[in-house]
């Protein structure tokens, strides 16, 4: 598939002075795509020059369009001497390689923009992006901008050998793109290994600007062709993009540069919508049955097709045209009207895959039946140097190693497939840490119920331009209420109570190490796990209690000074104690906390050159099926010769206040008393409790060895957020738009990046203290934001020096306010209420507004007016109507917005260095003023592509380096997204 692609320069401002006599620049710019570059003429003596060059031409295969990044560089003419460099550009050019959308004419009806599918038959071309682009210059940050226009144009071919994979659409989100998934054929991966500009002889010889160029131009190449290589193995599949796709660089030094990449390779379909078509199949709604806002508002399909039985008793097989996994309210309601679709995963497509794993995070309901609990494995391995660049054998063969053991996990748990699946690595020298994560999961591989999507078999599958974001106000939420559910179908009945994701999958009986099961709260029947801990977003059809928070723990181990095999052994044989550690801390601190789960849970490595640390984050929370936390016990070992009863006392004492106080600020205490001593099995038979006396107690016991291991307890006790204040890792808030807490996310408020570095003692108790810090200061910068939450937090931890601690923090402060549903049932309650009620409440308002609006202004009455005591309830925010220039967020939804295309991805890695850190507010300034020209250099680009907005946004990389006494820095930052174009609601 061979392109032209045309590029014209048209002009620069706010340049740099480059000639210091007369105060202007001589500038001219270098266009290079692939070998070929050309030139534009000098423009003199201007800073704001003018070139309107001509179009400059470039001929390039598949390859090298989807490889190679369009370089612009902005020059300075110096007659005498060599010309000095002002800066650079990096254009991608893979978001313009898809494909250009067309209206379908559908019969009686007039042609849709929202149904929209690509023509492969027809020559794609025409793509055009133009705007003003920022130089970057890797010593001196930003130095103007520049005004370009680009133009692709692709000739379709059909050669059976081609090696690209133009129209492969690639998805940072995992989690609103599976409504409109057709089919999942399974994981796909890819890895790429190149030697570091950093590390070459040459670099020996040649400036820092010029190792830093060629470091951030093999980091794009190498990102563009792992992508495509992943595109490739899409198309061998039959499907049609990649969601989920995360991608990771690893700088192993001398060993060189690894990139990796893996995602969920699937067909997607688009969704329609039928304005001018209503069947008023729309089911009636149970009062039962609570609603909230889900991330971003989806319409309903007004049309949907019934299958009969023979389609629901078939399985889909290969590319076959199967019913879309959207998610809708009336796919869970007792009664109206509903449709059968076919599953988007087959048992022999699931058997066919090598690694059962699937990277995305949420999944529409119906398609987990059970979660088995999170799996992860680990290995450590030595770096050395490949012989052959070409074929990296050994990266492969370790990670090989590792999904086998993923793999097996899952098996042993009795779960068929692996969900939320994710690998990350740790270095220090030349070891590496190697780390799987995911949740073991059983889903359902026979047809469902669901009337939220439509049957897509109406249409075939096609490479997309633009996937609409499905959005509605009628789908599910986390909060604390519960609905009735009733399904009665022709087909096999699953388990389809709101309660059996958290069921075990395996037989309690076999289970070959100790583990306390109960029957289910909710069914009764089933048995569940007293903890529930997985790496997904919560499940729409979970029934919570109170709000959730943010719950992370931290456990680091000193080690010796090693090298080589002796460093790599000693860290292999000290990390199961670390874990164990952490998930016993991690698993006090939920129960302090008064709660059962914990979702978003992620665990990082961190490796030193004499410490190893691992560090877990997730969203904790309240679910209502699985059995009440135990109260954390303190007790004196057996070790301890003398205990001091005092502080064994005071340690209970501080623990219950901690337990009593968490309730109350999360809203867990119950309001009507249930019990609970009661257990029925799955034949309904009562059984008489458990005998506590035998086995193991259902209590949780901290045994105290000595006095030293009373400073255990005091790590338990984190300070609660303030009232205003939500805390979460994930895109959803646990809690919002429920009675106890009637607010949710109605817009975005800021995106916040936050790095600190200092020296630290390495030791559990210190790190929590300068972590609750950060937050701390978090909630003094937002207080005028409030109510908000914190959503998608993501940290980041790092040892670069052996007494040094770096921690990055990135999240979105999210504005919350009273929902649509909130403000209608509030109106309901007072119509509802008898005249003499209704006057009585309208007396104890503070504010008297009738009369307030009788004063006229010429009434001569003299009031005194006093301060009127500040209301209990405090302000809230409203969804915007439109917003002004680029949202930037890392949650994969805007609030009070919709998503109407998805226009590719953007993956960056900048590097920046100075020679002058101290005049430029020491490393903190330095840093700050990075990441602001990052987002700059991030918001040009999105708006060139026609976006206003960037979901899923990350910084994956970090990296920090400082030397005082020299008085230089480095920092390279990675960071990316998908780039959409979005639109507000109005009230009108």
């Amino acid at each position: 598939m061979p392109g032209k692609v045309k590029v014209r320069v048209l002009a620069g401002r706010n340049l740099p002075v480059m000639d210091r006599s007369s105060d202007t620049t001589d500038a001219y710019v270098e266009v290079k795509l692939g070998s070929t570059t050309y030139k534009t003429d000098v423009c003199r003596k201007s800073l704001n020059p003018q070139w309107n060059s001509d179009w400059y031409k470039f001929e390039l295969d598949d390859i090298e369009l989807q490889d190679e990044p369009l370089q612009i560089r902005i020059m300075d003419h110096d007659t005498y001497s060599a010309n000095d460099a002002i800066g650079k550009v990096y254009f991608n050019l893979n978001p313009l390689l898809l494909p250009q959308p067309t209206n379908i004419q559908l019969s009686g009806q007039q042609a849709l923009g929202d149904t929209m599918i690509s023509n492969q038959s027809q020559t794609t071309g025409g793509s055009v992006v133009s705007g003003w682009f920022p130089v970057f210059d890797t010593m001196h940050g930003i130095r103007g901008e520049v005004h370009i226009i680009i133009k692709v144009e692709l000739f379709s071919d059909f050669n059976r050998f081609r090696q690209s994979s133009c129209g492969i659409q690639f998805f940072y989100s995992g989690a609103g793109i599976t409504a409109h998934t057709e089919w999942v054929h399974g994981f796909v991966e890819e890895l790429v290994v190149e030697d570091d500009p950093e590390y070459q002889w040459l670099d020996k010889i040649r400036t820092p600007r010029a190792t830093n160029e060629a470091r951030q131009t093999i980091f794009l190449k190498l990102s563009n062709e792992v992508q495509r290589r992943i595109g490739l193995k899409v198309l061998e599949l039959g499907a049609n993009a990649v969601i989920g796709y995360n991608q990771y660089f690893d700088l192993e030094g001398e060993s060189g540069i690894v990139v990796r990449g893996i995602g969920t390779a699937v067909t997607l379909v688009r969704h329609l919508t039928l304005p001018s078509i209503n069947l008023n199949l729309q089911p009636t709604i149970d009062e039962n049955i609570e609603t909230a806002e889900s991330p971003g508002k989806v319409t309903h399909l007004s049309m949907h097709r019934r299958s009969s039985d023979s389609e629901i008793n078939n399985a889909p097989k290969g590319n076959s045209l199967t019913g879309s996994g959207s998610s809708a309210v009336s796919s869970h309601r007792a009664h109206g009207h509903t449709m059968f679709h076919r599953s988007i995963l087959s048992k022999d497509t699931l058997d066919a895959m090598e690694y059962p794993f699937l990277t995305m995070t949420k999944y529409p309901p119906g398609f987990i039946i059970h979660l088995g609990g999170m799996v992860n494995a680990k290995s450590v391995k030595l770096l050395e140097r490949m012989s052959n660049m070409e074929e990296p054998e050994s990266r492969d063969a370790w990670w090989s190693e590792l999904r086998l053991e993923m793999r097996s996990h899952a098996r042993a748990l009795s779960c068929n497939v692996i969900l939320g699946y994710s690998e990350n690595t740790a270095m220090c020298d030349d070891v590496c840490v190697l780390s799987a994560t995911g949740t073991a999961a059983v889903v359902n591989l026979m047809p469902s119920v669901n009337t939220g999507g439509y049957f897509s078999g109406i249409y075939p599958s096609a490479p997309l331009a633009d996937i609409p974001e499905p959005t509605t106000s009628n789908a599910y939420s986390c909060n604390s209420r519960t609905y009735k559910h009733s399904i009665s179908s022709s087909h096999e009945k699953l388990d389809s109570s709101p309660c059996s994701i958290c069921h075990i999958p395996y037989n309690d009986h076999s289970v070959p190490f100790s583990m306390n099961m109960k029957y289910c709260s909710t069914c009764k029947r089933h048995k569940v796990p007293h903890i529930l801990l997985s790496s997904l977003e919560p499940m729409e059809r979970l029934t919570i209690r109170g709000t959730g928070t943010l719950l992370q723990t931290f456990v680091c181990r000193t080690k010796r000074e090693l090298k080589g095999e002796m460093n790599a052994k000693e860290i292999s044989d000290g990390l199961p104690f670390l874990e164990y550690e952490l998930h016993s801390q991690l698993l006090n601190k939920l129960r302090v906390k008064g709660m059962n789960a914990i979702f978003g849970l992620k665990i990082q490595v961190c490796l030193g050159e004499r410490v190893v640390s691992l560090h877990a984050t997730g969203t904790s929370m309240y679910i209502t099926c699985l059995p009440e936390p135990p109260l954390p016990i303190v007790k004196a070992g057996k070790s301890w010769a003398h205990p001091d009863q005092q502080q064994v006392l005071r340690a209970q004492k501080l623990l219950n206040d901690a337990v009593v106080n968490n309730r109350q600020h999360y809203h867990l205490v119950q309001k009507e008393d249930e019990s609970e001593n009661i257990s029925y099995t799955s034949s309904g038979k009562v059984l008489p409790d458990i005998n506590l006396s035998y086995g193991n107690r259902d209590t949780c016991i901290l045994e105290m060895d000595d006095a030293e291991d009373l400073d255990v307890v005091t790590q338990l006790l984190e300070p609660t957020p303030p009232a205003s204040f939500l805390l979460s890792n994930t895109d959803v808030l646990p809690g919002t738009g429920s009675e106890v807490f009637p607010m949710e996310p109605v817009c975005n408020l800021q995106m916040f990046t936050q790095v600190w570095r200092s020296k630290a003692h390495y030791t559990n108790g210190n790190f929590d203290k300068q972590l609750q810090r950060m937050l701390q200061g978090l909630f003094f910068k937002l207080r005028r934001m409030t109510p908000c939450g914190l959503g998608k937090l993501s940290f980041k931890i790092d040892i670069p020096e052996p007494d040094e601690l770096q921690i990055s923090i990135v999240g979105m402060a999210l504005g919350l306010g009273e929902s649509d549903k909130t403000t209608a049932k509030q109106i309901l309650r007072r119509r509802q209420l008898p005249l003499k009620d209704f006057e009585q409440k309208t007396e104890e308002l503070i504010f008297k507004l009738e009369e307030d609006i009788s004063l006229s202004v010429g009434e001569k009455k003299v009031r005194k007016f006093e301060r009127a005591p500040r209301p209990n309830r405090l302000s809230t925010h409203a969804a915007p109507k439109d917003r002004y220039g680029v949202d930037i967020t890392p949650m994969t939804y805007i609030p009070g917005a919709k998503i109407e295309r998805y226009l590719g991805n953007l993956n960056f890695f900048f590097i920046r260095e100075s020679t002058c850190i101290r005049e430029s507010g020491g490393l903190s300034g330095f840093v700050h003023c990075f990441v602001a020209e990052v987002m700059a250099i991030v918001r040009a680009h999105v708006t060139a592509l026609g976006g206003n907005a960037m979901v899923a946004y990350f910084m994956n990389e970090c990296i920090l380096l400082n030397n005082p006494h020299k008085n230089q820095g480095q920092c390279l930052l990675n960071v990316g997204g998908d780039v959409v174009e979005v639109s507000y609601f109005n009230d009108d």
